[in-house]
């Protein structure tokens, strides 16, 4: 997967890791990008006729993905 990419797997420390990074990159005058938004974790298999013809599927409730995965970009925002 992707996640070693990340700060942590917590919502609410990555949240404040990624604003903190997000508010350095752009004192110092460089535009900040954060990058691989939401439910990018699956590296492999993730299209259909890759190596096996299995592809994975992320599928999340709203709430889920809210209180996991959009926190730390609203943060970042």
């Amino acid at each position: 997967g992707r996640n070693w990419e990340g700060f942590s797997p917590d919502p609410v420390l990555t949240g404040v890791a990624m604003a903190e990074t997000v508010q350095g990159i752009q004192d110092a005058g460089v535009i900040a990008c954060a990058k691989h938004f939401i439910m990018n974790e699956q590296e492999h298999f993730r299209q259909a006729g890759s190596v096996s013809d299995l592809a994975y599927s992320s599928n999340l409730d709203d709430k889920t993905m809210h209180e996991l995965y959009l926190w730390p970009f609203a943060d970042a925002v």
